[in-house]
């Protein structure tokens, strides 16, 4: 019980900015949504990620809003990814339950994983389920350079090997493991729980789009990031600076590729269930907007220049550091303040940090069952 209380205590030393359940009662704060409306801040979230959609950049805001209310995050036994091939089970759980002392459910789940309803559901109850799309062009060209397919199907030498792989993408696909090929053709919908058996056929991705279209409350469109935030803000009545980023890591050059106007066909055609699925809730993104009301661009004047002013606060504009030759990154200010720092760890450092405080609280909590039944 003693090592118990100095662990607690010494967690409040450390985080002293940091609310802890035990301290608030988080769902039932109230605060005043979209036309001052008093709403509830959501903490019950689930976020499917997706490759190369700017999904890091979103599950950063949502680690940092959980960590900074140690809410109880469900984690990998393994990594930051809970899976790349099967759908998710709650046996990929680093553990079954949250620490007795944090909370008797888990709050967040936001790791890589494949989208899998009823499991989720027991693992986050009363969730709200959040994801994000990008244009199916723009999402291809960049994972392609940033996984460094061509490497991977033996075009590394070629001028243009995205071009040149776009004129047999099957023959080359199937050069590449079961992983690389999930994130390549229809990746967002793979995530989304799609079985790449039924990639061409329309009636099986039609059904899949209306399904999820009623199990999903928000999908966000990385085309329209700032936008997505406001509406994400607004739909977990969330304050402002909740949302504030900084997009640490920059697509360098190095993994670029131009795309012709040829090219850019061939990538629709052979990705035509992400393509469904993006035009689908692209138009249910724009039907939020405009049923959001006037207030929205209000909203997102009043985001962009909170942005503009925390980026200024934080981001030394003169350096820049490469990043194994893929990512230009960002580098923080020198005095930086607690909160600069804290929106520039990276998904995958939040990971640890969010892994290492599950461990040391789940030992506590033993500890202190052992310490009872002694």
């Amino acid at each position: 019980m003693v090592s118990c209380i100095r662990g607690l205590q010494r967690r409040a030393r450390e985080y002293p900015n940091r609310k802890f359940a035990s301290d608030v009662l988080i769902n039932t704060f109230r605060r005043y949504g979209k036309g001052g409306i008093p709403c509830t801040e959501i903490t019950q979230i689930v976020y499917i990620k997706t490759h190369k959609t700017a999904s890091s950049t979103t599950n950063s805001v949502i680690q940092r809003f959980g960590y900074n209310r140690s809410l109880a995050f469900a984690l990998p036994k393994e990594g930051h990814i809970f899976h790349e091939k099967k759908l998710f089970t709650h046996e990929l759980l680093q553990y079954e339950r949250p620490p007795s002392n944090q909370s008797d459910h888990f709050n967040i789940i936001a790791s890589h994983l494949i989208y899998n309803r009823p499991e989720l559901d027991k693992v986050v109850p009363n969730a709200t389920y959040i994801t994000i799309l990008r244009s199916p062009v723009q999402r291809f060209e960049s994972a392609f350079g940033y996984y460094d397919y061509a490497s991977k199907v033996g075009l590394q030498a070629s001028e243009n090997a995205l071009e040149k792989f776009m004129k047999e993408p099957d023959k080359y696909s199937n050069r590449m493991g079961v992983v690389p090929r999930g994130r390549l053709r229809n990746g967002m919908f793979f995530n989304l729980g799609f079985d790449h058996r039924f990639d061409d056929n329309d009636s099986a991705i039609d059904e899949m789009i209306n399904k999820l279209d009623k199990e999903l409350d928000l999908v966000l469109i990385s085309d329209y990031f700032e936008e997505s935030l406001v509406l994400l803000k607004n739909v977990l009545c969330w304050k402002l600076d909740d949302i504030l980023y900084i997009s640490i890591g920059i697509r360098s050059n190095n993994s670029r590729y131009v795309i012709s106007k040829s090219v850019a066909e061939r990538i629709l055609k052979w990705n035509k269930a992400d393509v469904k699925l993006y035009k689908h809730f692209n138009r249910t993104f724009w039907k939020k907007i405009n049923s959001y009301g006037a207030d929205f661009y209000r909203d997102l004047r009043e985001y962009r220049t909170r942005l503009k002013q925390f980026e200024d606060e934080c981001v030394n504009r003169n350096k820049t550091k490469l990043i194994d030759n893929r990512i230009d990154e960002l580098v923080m200010k020198t005095n930086a303040s607690s909160q600069c720092k804290s929106a520039f760890i990276g998904t995958a450092d939040f990971h640890v940090i969010l892994k290492r405080e599950a461990e040391e609280l789940h030992n506590m909590s033993m500890a202190n069952k052992w310490t009872k039944h002694r």
